[in-house]
């Protein structure tokens, strides 16, 4: 069996580095219901947020690399999501 990364998966690696306030979502395709390979962990602060970055951007979670990035507000010129 593959092993696929889910919102378990997310919250144990991702609050090694802080407070999660939400339950990590993975973003699943609407006809399928298999995951679009991508997902979100929400923090409680910026310094978690860039300690998360630092230490997970080209780790690998089962087998596939991820790529650790803010996520930005569309339609903004830059603002990330959390910003005032």
């Amino acid at each position: 069996s593959i092993l696929q990364v889910d919102e378990k998966l997310l919250y144990d690696t991702f609050s090694a580095f802080g407070g999660i306030t939400n339950t990590p979502k993975i973003m699943l395709d609407q006809d399928t219901g298999n995951s679009k390979g991508f997902g979100f962990v929400n923090f409680d602060s910026f310094e978690a947020a860039d300690l998360a970055i630092e230490c997970m951007n080209g780790q690998f979670l089962c087998n596939r690399a991820v790529v650790v990035q803010y996520a930005f507000k569309k339609n903004s010129k830059g603002e990330r999501h959390g910003s005032q």
